[in-house]
């Protein structure tokens, strides 16, 4: 006899499936970085303050796709933590710049060994996934844009 949930995400939405499967592998990345501290949010908000170096709140909220509310939460609990800090920025001192700390870099180094080092599905797979799903985020960010320009 067949499981009924063996078929269950055969006829989902294209949404619930990205959604669903988002979950389940943030659930797996922050079980795989609870002793550092970190949850998979920190962990992309420490990500993407190295990729575009010093950078002020609302870019980094942009670049991440959350509300700059949301990742104040996030910055004010890695700075607690000692892995960033938020400077005033020169000329405007309602805007802060947030930069890795030498702590910062460190810890997210170890992140991202942890993360590498866990099981993943085939190789094709996770390729083909990967670049399906770069097209599918550049052609909603098109849309996007083009409709904020509208």
């Amino acid at each position: 006899m067949v499981s009924a949930h063996q078929n269950r995400p055969a006829g989902w939405s294209t949404h619930r499936l990205l959604s669903t499967a988002a979950r389940l592998d943030e659930r797996r990345i922050n079980r795989c970085l609870v002793g550092l501290g970190l949850t998979k949010s920190s962990f992309d908000a420490l990500d993407c303050v190295e990729e575009l170096g010093p950078a002020n709140q609302n870019s980094l909220a942009d670049e991440l796709g959350i509300t700059a509310q949301s990742l104040g939460k996030i910055l004010d609990r890695l700075k607690d933590l000692g892995l960033v800090t938020k400077e005033r920025a020169a000329g405007d001192g309602r805007i802060r710049s947030v930069r890795l700390t030498q702590r910062g870099r460190s810890v997210l180094r170890t992140a991202e060994e942890l993360v590498r080092g866990l099981p993943r599905p085939e190789r094709e797979a996770e390729v083909s996934l990967r670049q399906h799903l770069e097209q599918h985020i550049a052609h909603l960010t098109a849309a996007q844009q083009t409709r904020a320009e509208a």
